[in-house]
């Protein structure tokens, strides 16, 4: 019931950034974290509430990111407009031209773990326990990694709408490069840590050795996963939102599928994390090279804007938005 605080806040976090107000967008997710680590001990140990505590945390802390984005853009943005059906009504078309494909973009990832998860499962409760614990860690670890495809994407925006393609291309390059920076300096911190990292979890067997495969050099392929992060950024803001759906779709079957069971066959638990991350190498490669011609496309003029028009034709049995002339 309260996941609609969480669409809220998200949604008034994305509105606050598109003013330019990154700051206070920052704030609102930020707010929400500090609630949730201040009312979690207090309310799970405190009160003696358990999980029934750490739910009611997270109510706490999706309201108050909400109502301080909510608060940010009455206060300092003028507030929204009167809703007007027929406008939002003809809003939802181009909204859901992007909607969709991000939402199938994100579907995907999931699929891949459970496919490797199921992969663990071979190997005993040992390996998927590790693998478990390699997933927690990868979004903190690389925290940066997944937050910079959502901070570069409006850069990509703007400068495409004021057809400025030089700086498209440097947001790209500039990306990549702090990209490839941050994993070097987070591995290395993954890889001083791993000794107590295998302690602070209480892995033995199977689940220490997938953490010391994770600290040590599957760390470093992230990289090639924030190279697809960015390219998908691009792609949506160059007015290809399906073409990170293919990609994403691509990585997450194609990349993970054939070398991970390869990578289990011939090295066990930790072959099969390894083949996991070496999949996502071709695709990185390949969706880089699709967004920088299509930056060249589009400064050459030989692009139509058709995002929106693309995804209603792909589900036009299904759209009620669609006019004939679609």
């Amino acid at each position: 019931p309260a996941m609609p605080l969480t669409a809220l806040s998200m949604g008034g976090g994305q509105v606050l950034r598109a003013h330019g107000d990154s700051s206070r967008s920052m704030t609102a997710f930020l707010l929400a974290a500090t609630v949730n680590g201040v009312l979690d001990p207090l309310l799970i140990f405190g009160l003696g509430l358990g999980l029934d505590g750490a739910a009611w945390a997270s109510v706490a802390a999706r309201g108050a990111g909400a109502g301080y984005a909510l608060w940010a853009i009455l206060r300092f943005h003028g507030g929204f407009s009167r809703l007007e059906t027929p406008r939002f009504l003809a809003d939802m078309r181009p909204y859901f031209a992007y909607a969709g494909p991000a939402m199938l973009t994100n579907a995907a990832t999931p699929f891949g773990a459970a496919y490797v998860t199921r992969l663990m499962a071979d190997f005993g409760d040992s390996a998927v326990a590790g693998y478990a614990i390699v997933t927690r860690l990868a979004p903190v670890a690389f925290a940066f990694v997944f937050s910079l495809s959502g901070a570069v994407g409006p850069i990509i925006g703007q400068n495409h709408g004021a057809r400025r393609y030089g700086r498209v291309r440097e947001a790209l390059a500039e990306s990549l490069r702090i990209t490839a920076i941050y994993v070097l300096g987070a591995s290395a911190v993954l890889f001083l840590l791993s000794g107590p990292i295998v302690r602070a979890f209480g892995a033995q067997g199977d689940a220490a050795e997938l953490v010391y495969w994770f600290c040590g050099p599957i760390s470093l392929l992230f990289f090639f996963n924030g190279v697809l992060f960015v390219a998908n950024a691009a792609f949506n803001n160059l007015g290809r939102p399906l073409l990170s759906t293919q990609f994403n779709l691509a990585r997450h079957t194609i990349g993970v599928i054939p070398p991970a069971l390869a990578g289990a066959a011939l090295l066990g638990a930790p072959g099969a994390l390894l083949g996991q991350g070496l999949g996502g190498v071709i695709f990185a490669a390949l969706a880089v090279w699709r967004a920088r011609r299509l930056v060249d496309a589009h400064e050459a003029g030989e692009v139509e804007e058709r995002g929106p028009k693309g995804l209603v034709t792909w589900l036009r049995p299904f759209w009620p938005f669609a006019s004939p002339r679609d």
